[in-house]
Formats: structure tokens, sequence, C-alpha cells
């Protein structure tokens, strides 16, 4: 849950230093740090960035930042390593990557030095161009002052339980306001994809952008297709592509529609998915434009009891990837955007990880109960077909169009078949009699007939004709 009444509960209830001196004292990661403290009594150990800003939204991170503060990385590194398994990230960042003894399948902390940031002699708005200073004399308030908003610039001092919030970050999160540190220009300026880490955040978080913010964003939406020339002559963006889906996806997945009104609003959807605000002047046959109607599909995709109807916590993102272009005239636009923008990026256990693969099969097969009537289909073929992750998504994504479509035709009988089938064969799961080694050893030579007679005994199967791998045998001797 974000924002609204668990951010005004959990003010009210407690202060903000209690729920970040719980969230320390209950996290196992974080049990050397006392030590730490003992052994560098000059030390000072601060938790940071949206490791903060999530446990005062009433969230329980999954990823955990600190600042070291106090304590040359040399000597961190040399005290880490009894403590557990640490990497050095490099000069440039400051930073460790580090597991403590006993979390081995935890997400690996970020260990940081206090850093400065500053434009260096040749900038053209990317994070790569900024001269970065890493030293533990830095205070965390220099720390603090160069970080990207209020919400993401608030320190918790584990050893004297005191929150540092020089830029007024937690009145914001009480808010629910984005909102840059210090001048919103500045921050643009000097590295652009903080634009869409605002819009993003926005997403996300289910806040609103402060004005000022909001307008900087608007006005400096061009710094994000600076080129730069290369060594061999070549230009190439200054902020990667890459970069730019990222920050797309994260939103999107978190709040599909608000995404797209933001990135609309802001120019942002005109510059990098021009296909899809296009949409916009697309007129369909009921007077909505088609990116109307995308958006009404997005919403149904993700109302509460559509997700209870397919037995589902959350829409799959290749759906909602998917969703963007079924009013478009060429449907395969959204795996266009996928390769263009890199929504693959994330592994496969993140939350927001996409599979092109999958997006084309989904617009591949958008049309199938047009096509076929799955009542009419081999039971193997159906299974095949629907009774999988990807076909899941598949039956969603056919319900939704046909709900906002808002008429009876064949597609929709056959979309009420398609759903009872689905039920029939997933509820009551039926594991295969056969494998391919069985009929050959019937003495079925190997190749395509025996997927064939697979196939047939797996048909067999689900219409409760064969209920025994010996009955199975039996059925394909018979057909040899």
């Amino acid at each position: 849950m974000h924002g609204g009444l668990l951010i005004a509960y959990a003010n009210q209830s407690t202060t903000p230093q209690s729920r970040v001196a719980l969230f320390v004292e209950s996290e196992t990661r974080l049990t050397w740090t006392s030590l730490f403290a003992q052994t560098f009594p000059q030390s000072n150990i601060y938790l940071v960035g949206g490791t903060v800003r999530d446990v005062l939204l009433g969230h329980l991170p999954k990823d955990i930042d600190l600042v070291v503060q106090g304590v040359p990385a040399d000597q961190i590194e040399r005290f880490l390593t009894t403590q557990g398994a640490v990497r050095f990230v490099g000069e440039r960042f400051g930073t460790f990557k580090f597991v403590p003894h006993g979390c081995r399948n935890q997400e690996p902390m970020d260990i940081a030095l206090p850093r400065t940031e500053s434009i260096g002699p040749i900038h053209g708005s990317g994070r790569k161009d900024m001269a970065i200073k890493s030293d533990y004399k830095i205070s965390i308030q220099e720390d603090l002052s160069r970080r990207d908003f209020t919400i993401n610039a608030i320190a918790y001092n584990l050893q004297t339980r005191e929150i540092i919030d020089p830029y007024n970050g937690m009145m914001d999160l009480q808010h629910q306001v984005i909102r840059t540190v210090l001048d919103p220009e500045k921050r643009f300026y000097e590295d652009a994809t903080r634009i869409l880490r605002g819009l993003r955040f926005a997403s996300q978080l289910r806040f609103g952008i402060e004005q000022q913010t909001w307008q900087a964003i608007r006005d400096n939406m061009d710094l994000l297709n600076n080129k730069i020339i290369t060594d061999s002559g070549t230009y190439k963006y200054v902020i990667p592509r890459d970069a730019i889906g990222k920050e797309f996806a994260l939103g999107f997945v978190s709040h599909p529609v608000h995404t797209l009104m933001l990135w609309e609003e802001c120019g942002a959807l005109e510059q990098f998915i021009p296909w899809l605000y296009q949409q916009k002047k697309a007129v369909l046959e009921n007077g909505k434009t088609a990116f109307e109607k995308t958006k009404e599909l997005l919403h149904t995709l993700e109302r509460p009891s559509f997700l209870e109807h397919h037995n589902l916590d959350a829409m799959h993102p290749n759906v909602l990837i998917t969703a963007l272009s079924i009013f478009s005239q060429e449907q395969d636009k959204a795996l266009h955007l996928c390769r263009d923008l890199y929504l693959h990026q994330f592994p496969v256990s993140h939350w927001a990880h996409v599979d092109c693969q999958n997006v084309e099969w989904l617009i591949d097969h958008i049309h199938i109960l047009e096509e076929q009537d799955p009542s009419s289909m081999r039971p193997s073929m159906f299974e095949k077909l629907f009774c999988s992750q990807k076909g899941q998504q598949l039956i969603a994504l056919v319900h939704a169009i046909e709900l906002i479509a808002s008429r009876h035709c064949a597609t929709t009988q056959r979309l009420h078949t398609a759903l009872a089938l689905y039920h029939h064969y997933f509820d009551s799961f039926y594991p295969k009699l056969l494998s391919g080694k069985d009929i050959i050893d019937l003495g079925v030579e190997p190749g395509i007939k025996v997927r064939e007679l697979m196939d047939k005994a797996r048909d067999a199967q689900l219409v409760g004709k064969i209920n025994t791998k010996d009955e199975a045998r039996a059925y394909i001797a018979s057909l040899v």
C-alpha cells in the first residue's frame, strides 16, 4: 500500500526516529554495525536514501544503503572482510557491496563513503560527466546536498538515532510531494535522468510533483536527447536509451495509467514513444481516441476484481506492455518498444521483468479466439496454448479487450468457453502418463510420430478416456 492513510497513521502512531530504529534493530544485515562503531568510535554510520524513505513510508525496504563517515576506505574494507563477503565497486563511487555472515540469500547492501558531485569541464547532462569526489572526511550534510529529491536526501545516524533532514524531505513525504534538492534546473542539468526518475517516483509512490520541479521537468526534456561525438566520429546519446527504458518500465509497471498521463503531459511520451502519442489523434468507431481506449484497457487490467477473477495478485508486465499497442494500427509496436528501450533489462526475478519473446507471442495470438473456437480444439492443443503462464496472460488480455468493447460477439462466447476449459484443466491438473521414451519403448521410431502419439495420449487423458499409465500404454499400442 502506498501513501494515504498508511502514511498518516504511521506518522501519528510513532515518531519517525522510532520507526527507523525499529527497522535497524530487526534487520539482520545491520547487526555488524554496533561492533564497527566500537572499533571506530570516530565513525558515523548513516542509513540513507531510498532505505530511509521506504521505512518512513511504512514499507519494508529490500535494499539497504549506508554511508560511513570518519573512516578511510581501506580500514572499512579490512573490517568488512572479517564480517562477511565484501567487494569494492571502484574509486569513482567509493562503494562496497557487502553481505554479512549468515545473510547469504539476502540482497547485498551498499556501503559508501560520503561524496560530492560537480559538473566537469565537458558536460552533456549525463551522470558519467559528473566529477565525483569520495572522501571519508566529507560531512553527511554535504553528501545529502548532491542528491536528487528531498525524499531521498534524508539520513539516519545509527549511533545517535538522529534523523538528518536538511531539505525537509520528511515534510514532503507527509504531503506526498516530489521536489528536487535545491534548484531543479541545476539538478536536471547535472544529470538529466533525474527528470525521468522524478516521473517514476511520482508513479511508484502515487505522489504529486511540486510546481517548480514539474516546470523544470517540462522545460528540460530535451536534455535527454543530448549527443556527443565518439572517437570513431559517430554520435551517441549522452543518456543511454536503456536508462530511459528503465525509468519508464519501473513507473509504468507500478502504475500504468498514471505513468502514461505524466509522460504525456510533460512531453516525454511524444519524444520517446511517438507512436503511442499519435494514438491521441486516432479516433475509433465509438468516437474515442485510441489513447483513451488504451488507458481504459490498462485500467481494466489493473482492476482488483478483474485480477481476482483471473487468480492474479498483479498483472504481468508482459500484458501491460502488449496492451499499449492493441489499438494502434501496427500492433507489433509494443515489441519494438521492448527492444528500443531495452525493457528486458531486468532479471527474471525482478517484479518489472519484461520478456520480449512473450510479448511477441501475445501479439501473434491476440486474435486467436476470433479465428478458432476453443471447444473444437484438441484438448492437448488447448492445454499448450492456454494452460501456461503466457496462456493465462493471453486469456486475461483478451478478456479485458472484450470487456471494454461492450459488445456480444462470437469471440465473447469463445472467451467464456476458454475460461471454463482453462479452469477445468488448470484446477484439475493431470500429470502426463507417458513420456517420449515410453512411446519409443513401444517400438515407435524417434521423430515427429512420437510427438503426435504423445498428443493423442494426452487428448485421451484430458477427456477421461484413460487414467493410468497401463491404460495409456495399451491405448498407444492400439494406435501403433
